[in-house]
């Protein structure tokens, strides 16, 4: 019984390849570019594994790699809090979900676990939201958040149409192995001496190890249409900033700035820079709290989440050129 992964090649797909690899389970990844499974540390022609070229917006490519699939690990998707990417994420997260499950649905899959968004459950409340907690987010006018939702909705209705999904949902991953910084440019433009202030926010951390182990643990045994929180820690920005300066020996920010600030240089700047040191959607999104309640996973998956400051170790290291896994 084969599972395969959509994703193997971004920051948590590559560990939950890693981590069925490891313990000697067939795998297929689906991928556009196979030579991308090097720089996440994946051997192609490892025991057990199989790669199928193809891509998630090319309906014509999906169907060969079902072949032979009885659970499907949906990780693929996009981060951006740039302007002008709605279309793109649109594209990556809601249209490839939709061709996916659309050319799985009348295939003998056992089960689907379906890497959802946070951001697409709830959050930004004074205190910890859980997987039953509204939706309060319709109002944020941030691209990704309003994509994910769409995204979370079709799976929803595929769930209740009779799709054997799992819904996982693991809070901000940090950890070794972010190739393309999709979660930790926080910690690498610390690292550089480029965080000169915060705000007061803050977020639920989780190692993207434990991540991937919760993943998996989804598949193993998660109830079919349920949804799981997969957390660590809820840390302010603050603490957060005050961790890594301990761990890298350099000083943290000083200045904390008002989220009105923020978005008032973001609106200066977004018109008139390329790249401008913050943009709208990130000011938005970095003002809150996003604190979360996983008792849910570690009481009906086993879901375990290590130190923090292990993480943000083994982050640092692998940031500066010490891979560790």
């Amino acid at each position: 019984m084969s599972t395969l992964i959509t994703g193997a090649t971004g920051f948590i797909g590559s560990h939950v390849a890693a981590q069925l690899i490891e313990r000697g389970e067939p795998v297929r990844l689906f991928v556009r570019d196979p030579a991308k499974l090097a720089d996440v540390g994946i051997n192609p022609s490892a025991d057990g594994v199989e790669i199928a070229v193809g891509d998630l917006l090319d309906r014509s490519t999906i169907g060969p790699a079902l072949e032979g699939v009885r659970r499907i690990h949906h990780i693929a998707g996009a981060i951006s809090l740039d302007r002008g990417e709605r279309q793109r994420l649109y594209d990556l997260n809601v249209t490839t979900t939709r061709n996916l499950f659309e050319a799985a649905r009348d295939r003998p899959i056992e089960r689907v676990v379906y890497l959802a968004s946070i951001y697409a459950l709830a959050g930004a409340e004074p205190d910890p939201v859980t997987e039953n907690s509204p939706w309060k987010l319709g109002e944020l006018a941030v691209d990704y958040v309003q994509v994910k939702r769409e995204a979370e909705l079709y799976a929803r209705a595929c769930a209740d149409a009779g799709m054997p999904i799992v819904f996982a949902y693991p809070t901000l991953c940090l950890g070794p192995g972010d190739v393309y910084e999709s979660s930790s440019e926080v910690v690498n433009n610390f690292i550089n001496g480029k965080v000169p202030a915060y705000v007061d926010g803050g977020h639920n951390v989780i190692d993207v190890r434990d991540a991937a182990a919760g993943l998996i643990a989804a598949m193993d045994s998660g109830r079919v249409g349920e949804r799981y929180l997969l957390g660590g820690v809820d840390v302010s920005l603050e603490d957060l900033f005050r961790l890594l300066a301990r761990v890298t020996d350099r000083r943290p920010p000083k200045l904390k700035v008002p989220g009105g600030m923020m978005r008032a240089v973001a609106r200066l700047t977004e018109p008139i820079m390329k790249n401008p040191p913050v943009t709208m959607q990130m000011a938005l999104m970095t003002e809150r709290c996003w604190f979360y309640d996983d008792s849910k996973a570690r009481r009906e998956l086993g879901h375990t989440s290590r130190p923090l400051e292990q993480t943000v170790r083994d982050a640092v290291k692998w940031l500066e050129g010490r891979p560790v896994r």
